[in-house]
């Protein structure tokens, strides 16, 4: 039997906190989407990350530079891999944090991004499900409508209970199929290299 295909839409940022939170490993991302697609029981139409440039400022050091090539150059390698597109927001300076001293920032456009993409894609219903990898409860309405455009809405999400609680439980109860990112589905995309 043919599986369905589905669309991958990964919120970047969200996906850079858990990998935080397990030890920053480098992912394979293309066997990452893969699997996530295969997880669900869908081969993988296409992969769209979505994220932001690390922040530079006006007079930027030397540090920030390197931080912004290196990011870029992630990026630009991602956009390489089969079936994937990047999308970018930015970051928006808003001051200093008074205990820390860096910079505050905000990411800007993100969650319109991927809420445009996950609608556009309900109302082209070129796909049979829209997969989102997310925890952000902005997402509940872009879900919604994927559903009721008659796409099943996969979430794949980070834990949901103790300390380290990552998924909003109005998003986690909107989705038709979940599945959770532990360190054990992470590990066999985990690159030595």
């Amino acid at each position: 039997m043919i599986k369905e295909k589905c669309l991958l839409i990964i919120d970047g940022g969200y996906l850079d906190f858990i990998q935080r939170n397990f030890g920053s490993p480098r992912l394979d991302y293309g066997r990452l989407a893969n699997a996530v697609a295969d997880a669900f029981e869908y081969n993988l139409l296409r992969c769209v990350y979505f994220n932001c440039l690390p922040y530079i400022s006006q007079n930027p050091s030397s540090d920030e530079k390197e931080a912004y090539d290196k990011k870029l150059g992630f990026y630009q390698r991602l956009e390489k891999l089969e079936r994937f597109e990047v999308k970018l927001g930015h970051l928006a300076y808003r001051g200093v944090d008074e205990l820390t001293g860096k910079p505050v920032l905000e990411q800007k456009q993100i969650d319109v991004l991927i809420t445009a993409e996950m609608v556009y894609a309900a109302a082209r219903r070129n796909t049979s499900a829209i997969v989102l990898l997310s925890g952000d409860g902005d997402f509940l309405p872009a879900g919604e409508i994927v559903k009721r455009e008659g796409l099943t809405f996969c979430l794949a999400h980070g834990p949901r209970s103790g300390s380290f609680l990552t998924v909003h439980e109005q998003l986690w109860l909107c989705a038709d199929l979940r599945l959770e990112l532990t360190r054990e589905f992470l590990e066999p995309f985990i690159r030595d290299w």
